[in-house]
């Protein structure tokens, strides 16, 4: 081998990948990248973060990773780094995408970012409203869904005939609130009232079932290549039925990968990709959401069970041999920062799983990066503490 391209794959094999976000998933993001042996640095701006404390990762603080300040902190970073090799990055949420793809420009000589050359498609899709159009022109199952632009529209949509139980959606990322399940018209218009800073709204008709008819299929993509997925399913999310995903396991599911093959194929993305959908009554999965320029919260299920997507992500911008992984089953996801309880109620509550016996993978917890769990451990017993005081203080303030 001579000794140019010695030096190339030397340079490409030692890239950075630089992790936005230490929250769970971003932690989750760089335990997975460094189980590959990649340098990892992330980029944080809240230092009480249990992930903060990861020695997985050197972290770099900075103002702002949510709002425009980022690429002027990602600037500043690249700036105490070597010009070669190029690093990678990663986004842990969708206002971090928003940015990166709204501002790419100021970056594109400095990173790489594995889905940089459909970054328009990327943010089309982002904004939930252009989702029904995208289904409907593909002919893709899809919820009845209406659009609440702003208050003064809700008389004339409610004339239309709203059909409730509806689930209620900001239509922008990370907009005040996640979701919510609505019984009447009164309901809405005083959710539309108290969140109006969040509008517009997307109402979709609901379809009715526990948590473990939400399944999901993950990708990476190479303009529309599968190189790698990864399916499985909640088992519990919070709220119940609607929101973010505390447990969760792996599970194949042959009508859920076809789906979510036939939303992707016409798009040609690159990067990381997932859906998530919702079964029937009569098995028929129905699309929920996608997630496009990053891996999704429940990530560390994929890893837990044999498909590292990060990694994967890491080699095809790295212009390295991509692993072919196989997905396992046996390993439960569990966010015991927002479910704490949901171990226990899993093992001694004999709910349905996929696999029996089955091992834990907690969110904290890494025998080999031990302190954000005692730091989250830390955390959760405050807030318990703080919930306890303010409902004794309404006790004694009711006498």
């Amino acid at each position: 081998m001579n000794r140019a391209l010695t030096s190339s794959i030397t340079a490409h094999a030692s890239a950075p990948a630089i992790v936005i976000g230490l929250c769970v998933h971003g932690l989750a993001l760089v335990r997975a990248l460094h189980e590959g042996g990649v340098r990892v640095l992330a980029l944080e701006a809240n230092r009480a973060l249990p992930g903060a404390h990861t020695r997985m990762a050197e972290v770099h603080w900075t103002a702002d990773i949510n709002g425009t300040g980022l690429i002027d902190g990602l600037i500043a970073l690249r700036q105490s780094l070597p010009p070669e090799p190029v690093p990678v990055l990663y986004p842990s949420n969708d206002n971090m995408v928003r940015v990166l793809a709204s501002h790419w420009e100021r970056l594109q000589a400095l990173y790489r970012l594995s889905w940089s050359d459909c970054r328009e498609t990327v943010l089309r899709l982002l904004d939930k409203s252009a989702l029904e159009a995208h289904c409907q022109r593909h002919d893709l199952p899809y919820p009845k869904t209406w659009i609440l632009p702003d208050l003064d529209a809700l008389p004339a949509l409610s004339a239309e005939g709203l059909d409730f139980p509806l689930i209620v959606k900001p239509a922008r990322p990370l907009s005040g609130f996640k979701v919510r399940l609505l019984d009447d018209h009164q309901a809405l218009e005083q959710l539309a009232r108290e969140r109006s800073q969040a509008l517009p709204f997307l109402l979709q008709h609901w379809v009715p079932g526990e948590d473990r008819r939400i399944l999901f299929y993950a990708f990476y993509l190479d303009r529309g290549r599968i190189l790698a997925s990864f399916g499985g399913r909640k088992l519990a999310s919070k709220p119940a039925a609607l929101g973010q995903t505390i447990v969760a396991e792996s599970f194949p599911h042959a009508a859920m990968l076809a789906l979510a093959e036939r939303f992707f194929a016409p798009l040609e993305l690159s990067g990381p990709v997932s859906l998530e959908a919702k079964l029937d009554a009569d098995g028929q999965p129905w699309i929920i959401e996608p997630t496009l320029g990053r891996t999704d919260y429940w990530l560390d299920c994929c890893v837990a069970n044999g498909v590292n997507l990060p990694l994967i992500e890491h080699q095809a911008q790295s212009r390295l041999p991509v692993g072919q992984p196989t997905q396992t089953q046996g390993m439960i996801w569990f966010d015991t920062e927002r479910g704490p309880g949901s171990y226990l109620r899993l093992r001694f509550g004999r709910g349905e799983t996929a696999t029996d016996p089955w091992r834990p993978r907690f969110a904290y917890w890494n025998r080999h990066d031990p302190v954000p769990s005692l730091f989250g451990t830390l955390r959760l017993i405050q807030r318990s503490l703080q919930r306890v005081i303010h409902r004794l203080s309404n006790i004694v303030y009711r006498k």
